[in-house]
């Protein structure tokens, strides 16, 4: 103990919120190289590896196999997959001038990897690593929660089939809730968005705590939890006025915002729509439409379009509308309409798509055609999907997530086998 390295602190770093933020760094576990960058000190180290071991039995204990995948990466490889897009990946070059990606997770070199494979009879596979992940962060914070560089255990799977891969699903899935509760953690397990890994089906472990980039949706009930980026919530029922035979269009000049739009017409902002055209990976312009009270989730948006998308610019909407940003509308609109749930039912204020204008009256099924989704972020107040309970929304970290990718990676690379 005399020869331990352990540089404690007295006072807590300025730019320390979280609470493990700070007694990491004034316990001597860990220092910050530079932002998103920290070092594991012997104390932390330790820790790290006593989880690390914790993690290796449970993970050998199914059949999983360790092995260990390099950090530089053929540009090649994620250029089949196409996720060379991904804002935070760490790309370089060497001396050659070949492109070269830094993953910050490693699907396309296991796959590569799996072309090994050949026939039925060498299946299943599980294969999983302990390695350094770089991510090219844009806002580092809160000590190791979110970082640049980090360490992860991930791990996959190559089977025969659906079935196949269903049973090494819940292989991972036991072995992870195993995990968990070795370590003592208060976690919940929960429905969640696959995001930029892709694939369906997709499992979140989320532990509460006081700080953390997820929100853990649960009901007061115990009988529904979700991650807020999938979860669903019931809102209160609009307040609509008389209804209309037709809609009806009104002016309304100078008006823009859902909240100016409901104090001038003097209605519920629950009875307006609220209009978001976004722009697809093609060019497709859309409109995504969600009650005026809501607000969009970005990770169901593109869900539901199947496709990565980003907010149409002005001289889009102008174009593809033929009105200002705050006038525009479902109703003529040509292209492609994606509304909420919420919005199947009852008349709406909506833009006429003429600048200055709005429609009362408006409504799905008569006056337009869309394609409904579940598009909204649940909030405070809604209830509970399930049963009607009071949902409730807790900060948490995301401690592991489980994927069914199918064959996204295995089919743009060729791991294919015989049968």
């Amino acid at each position: 103990m005399s020869q331990l390295f352990v540089p404690t602190l007295r006072e807590t770093p300025a730019d320390a919120e979280a609470v493990s933020h700070k007694l990491l760094v004034r316990g001597g576990y860990i220092r910050q190289l530079t932002a998103g960058v920290w070092v594991f000190l012997p104390l932390g180290w330790r820790v790290h590896e006593k989880v690390v071991g914790i993690i290796r039995e449970e993970m050998d204990a199914i059949g999983a196999q360790e092995m260990l995948m390099p950090l530089l990466t053929p540009w090649e490889l994620w250029e089949q997959t196409g996720r060379v897009h991904i804002p935070e990946i760490f790309r370089l070059q060497d001396r050659h001038g070949r492109d070269i990606v830094l993953p910050l997770t490693h699907e396309e070199t296991v796959t590569w990897v799996a072309r090994e494979i050949s026939s039925y009879r060498q299946l299943p596979q599980m294969l999983y690593h302990f390695s350094i992940k770089e991510r090219d962060e844009a806002r580092p914070r809160g000590g190791l929660l979110r970082v640049r560089e980090f360490i992860m255990k991930d791990s996959y799977s190559f089977d025969r089939d659906e079935a196949g891969l269903d049973v090494s699903f819940r292989k991972h899935e036991g072995a992870y809730n195993r995990i968990f509760q070795r370590t003592g953690l208060q976690y919940s397990e929960v429905q969640a968005e696959s995001g930029m890994m892709g694939g369906k089906e997709s499992m979140d472990f989320l532990a509460p705590s006081g700080s953390g980039e997820n929100v853990l949706v649960t009901c007061e009930n115990g009988d529904y939890a979700a991650d807020l980026e999938i979860a669903q919530g019931v809102p209160r029922d609009p307040e609509f006025g008389v209804p209309l035979e037709g809609h009806e269009a009104v002016d309304t000049p100078g008006v823009a915002t859902i909240g100016e739009v409901a104090a001038f017409l003097d209605v519920d902002s629950a009875a307006t729509a609220k209009a978001m055209p976004v722009v697809k990976q093609d060019g497709t312009l859309v409109l995504a439409l969600i009650r005026g009270d809501d607000r969009l989730e970005d990770a169901k948006l593109a869900s539901a379009l199947e496709a990565d998308w980003r907010p149409a610019t002005p001289e889009e909407i102008q174009q593809g509308f033929g009105a200002d940003p705050g006038s525009i509308g479902p109703v003529g609109f040509e292209g492609e309409i994606l509304a909420d749930l919420t919005l199947r039912e009852g008349q709406f204020v909506a833009g006429a798509n003429e600048t200055g204008r709005h429609l009362r009256g408006v409504q799905a099924g008569r006056d337009y055609e869309p394609r409904f989704a579940d598009l909204r972020r649940p909030v405070e107040g809604d209830r509970c999907p399930t049963c009607g309970g009071e949902l409730r929304f807790q900060t948490a970290i995301e401690v592991g997530h489980i994927f069914k990718f199918g064959s996204r990676y295995s089919a743009p690379l060729g791991a294919t086998f015989l049968d």
